[in-house]
């Protein structure tokens, strides 16, 4: 029983070492030297995985643990993992490891010291079971063909006949959650999933998924609680770890985001997303300069723009309007060169004008952004309403337009709020690719270092 020529194998390692074993264990399994894809990045590989249906796809843990969970992720996302068996090397025996595995239905792991018979013993069940399809395997890569083909009713049709089969079947449940998800019936897959959630060993993925339900309806105690559930099963989720720390700075809680996003860098040390996010937690605890150390030779003036922006954004949400305006200021330095970004800037600033009832200084804001970008119908839209609100009420009473007091003044000012267009547009972070830029990155650094 061995592989034909018509299929294919991925191999994505550093380890010359291990790629010569695994291509040797292919090939003894009548796999061809020319089906047996090397692959150098993260791109690479999901360019082959999508251009072979049923490919085996060989990854090495020591490649980089967010770039194997990003493929993994990619994978599952788009209901390849049936299609495309798994084998995952890794050099230090770790049982965090195997968990990770385990929550991406990966059954062949090869950890510790590995040797050519481990990687061929692995290789040839790894064969065995992808040939002899089993019956379960069978229906999950009907549904994923289904699903494809954008055939929704079948798809939930054949989910929930196997799972009426088999009640108890974990991987079923998370396909099924997640296509109730998929469709926005959310109602549905917290049920299913809440039935799982709280028993003795559940799968991590299934507390993963209830999380995002809690979140949904508001829940996010509740949903911190099943992420950090789901994590003690399994250690080494990368992109759960960047999620937590998300929901932490929504909650205005940067201590724990920065811890969050603190244990994705000790996964992942060269991760930008985890550098900003840290950066991010830094800055809305006011360490400015620790926040700039860590953000330089990573990110683009453009990110680090962002990054105030987006800490300035969740500063004013919480009501802390000094914090939020210092870290808008410091956006604008960084952006001032790009118009439509430094618009967005002062059109936020603008917005937490507003919502700390300093409507003179909102209007201000409001009136650089459409100076500086004319094309933004939002900024030229607020102008136009704070105006007329402020000059209304001017005419109705003589008093501080910042602080009405008047009756007749609030009358005028009272439905402001329904008027403005107050929505905060983010500012694009760029994460996988060069951004040319027009400021010198080092030069803003320097420069906001010496105000902080």
């Amino acid at each position: 029983m061995e592989l034909n020529h018509t299929q294919t194998a991925i191999l994505l390692t550093k380890r010359q070492d291990i790629r010569d074993a695994v291509r040797q264990a292919l090939k003894s399994q009548g796999l061809k030297a020319d089906s047996i894809h090397n692959v150098l990045d993260q791109k690479q590989c999901l360019e082959q995985i999508h251009q072979h249906d049923y490919a085996i796809v060989v990854l090495d843990w020591e490649y980089g643990v967010d770039r194997v969970q990003g493929i993994l992720e990619k994978v599952r996302q788009a209901t390849q993992l049936e299609s495309h068996p798994v084998f995952l090397l890794a050099a230090k025996d770790d049982p965090g490891i195997l968990a990770a595995a385990k929550e991406y239905f990966i059954q062949y792991v090869a950890i510790g010291e590995v040797t050519f018979e481990s990687i061929r013993d692995q290789v040839k069940g790894l064969v065995r079971d992808y040939l002899n399809v089993s019956p379960i395997r069978k229906m999950l890569m009907a549904v994923e063909t289904a699903r494809r083909s954008n055939q929704d009713d079948v798809v939930q049709d054949m989910l929930e006949r196997l799972l009426a089969k088999q009640p108890d079947n974990q991987r079923v449940v998370i396909e099924l959650a997640e296509f109730y998800i998929h469709k926005n019936v959310w109602e549905k897959a917290e049920v299913l999933l809440k039935s799982f959630a709280d028993q003795p060993a559940p799968q991590a993925r299934i507390k993963h998924l209830y999380a995002r339900c809690c979140l949904k309806k508001g829940d996010h105690e509740g949903a911190i609680a099943a992420l950090q559930g789901a994590q003690l099963l399994s250690p080494y989720n990368f992109e759960r770890l960047l999620e937590m720390g998300s929901i932490f700075l929504n909650l205005d809680r940067p201590e724990e985001a920065e811890q969050s996003f603190g244990k994705a860098l000790e996964l992942a040390p060269n991760s930008k997303k985890a550098k900003l996010g840290k950066s991010t937690s830094k800055l809305l605890m006011g360490e400015i300069n620790e926040a700039l150390q860590l953000m330089q030779g990573v990110a683009s003036p453009r990110e680090l723009g962002a990054v105030f922006n987006t800490a300035a954004v969740l500063a004013i949400k919480s009501q802390r309007f000094d914090a939020g305006f210092e870290l808008y200021q410091k956006a604008g330095q960084i952006l001032f060169k790009n118009h439509k970004l430094a618009s967005l800037v002062h059109y936020n600033m603008g917005i937490g004008y507003v919502k700390a009832n300093k409507l003179d200084k909102g209007l201000k804001c409001f009136q650089k952004a459409a100076e500086t970008d004319p094309e933004f119908i939002d900024a030229k839209h607020n102008l136009k309403v704070l105006t007329a609100a402020l000059t209304a009420a001017e005419h109705g009473a003589k008093v501080d337009a910042a602080a009405p007091e008047s009756s007749s003044e609030k009358d005028q000012l009272s439905d402001l709020d329904e008027k403005l267009n107050v929505s905060i547009p983010m500012l694009e972070i760029r994460l996988d690719q060069h951004v040319e830029e027009d400021v010198e990155l080092d030069d803003v650094i320097t420069d906001l270092g010496k105000v902080c």
